[in-house]
């Protein structure tokens, strides 16, 4: 049941905060936004930490997985958010959410094979994958040249690093713990963003009016990825993995239901077909 209930947090908080992420990313952009929100995230665990007494592990090997941990993180929400700015969403988040197959196939290169079930389920993710790139149709107020093109590269990038993040992210919780990991990515990946942001000679400056909305999308991120830490050393990861993989359809559920942005019946049959692929992989 807890393992169950983990997964439902971490899908409602980041399908929740990536919908959310579109619009903080068209008015702010994607480096800031996602600055911003891991700032509330290293600050507010950096209180928990000290008020709830916790004692830390200090592993050289779990603390530097962890740190590889908060830029994979960075790198994907940077990604994702981009991707999402552009749009459409019902495109961009379930390529992201395709990250078990590819996970599976880096399982397979050091060794671990698959059962038939598992090729099964890793073809049909990716065969949604493929779906949903050949359907997508750029917005008609985003809409440039190869928009279509840098959208889908854009999402599949994002599922890469996503892959990085849940493998690291695997590593480095049975050493250091969930909560350890996840403060140590997002400070971690707040250095790695102010370098970006620096590079890029960003203006570092947030509306006033912006706060609340990246203030509450900061704290759905954080449960998120805390809630899908927390799972993996659950009694039951499995189901944590297939709950969470729905994150995705979260996303576009509140695209469809709040924008009313469309989604056709060929991206519903890639959805479908993304979601069970990741459910059976992440449950295996």
């Amino acid at each position: 049941m807890i393992s169950a209930l983990f997964g439902l947090a971490s899908a409602l908080g980041l399908g929740a905060a990536d919908f959310m992420g579109r619009f903080s990313s068209r008015a702010l952009g994607a480096p800031l936004t996602y600055g911003v929100v891991l700032l509330l995230g290293a600050v507010g665990t950096t209180i928990w930490l000290l008020a709830s007494g916790a004692v830390l592990v200090w592993s050289p090997l779990g603390c530097t997985i962890a740190v590889a941990h908060g830029i994979s993180v960075s790198v994907m929400c940077i990604l994702l958010y981009t991707g999402l700015a552009r749009g459409p969403i019902a495109v961009v988040a379930p390529i992201v959410a395709a990250h078990p197959a590819l996970v599976l196939a880096v399982n397979v290169l050091m060794g671990v094979r698959p059962s038939p079930v598992q090729w099964a389920a890793m073809v049909t993710v990716l065969a949604g994958g493929i779906l949903i790139a050949r359907s997508a149709k750029a917005e008609p107020d985003y809409a440039k040249a190869g928009s279509n093109r840098t959208t889908v590269l854009i999402a599949f990038g994002a599922c890469l690093a996503y892959v990085a993040l849940v493998l690291t992210g695997q590593a480095a919780t049975p050493l250091i713990g969930e909560f350890e990991t996840m403060w140590i990515g997002r400070w971690a990946g707040l250095v790695f963003i102010a370098f970006i942001l620096l590079l890029q000679q960003a203006r570092l400056t947030v509306p006033s009016e912006w706060l609340p909305f990246i203030g509450l999308q900061g704290g759905l991120d954080a449960l998120g990825y805390f809630a899908f830490l927390a799972g993996a050393n659950s009694a039951a990861p499995q189901i944590t993995m297939v709950v969470a993989s729905a994150f995705s359809v979260v996303t576009v559920l509140l695209a469809r239901l709040i924008i009313h942005e469309p989604v056709s019946k060929m991206q519903w049959a890639a959805i479908g077909l993304i979601a069970a692929g990741t459910a059976v992989l992440s449950g295996t």
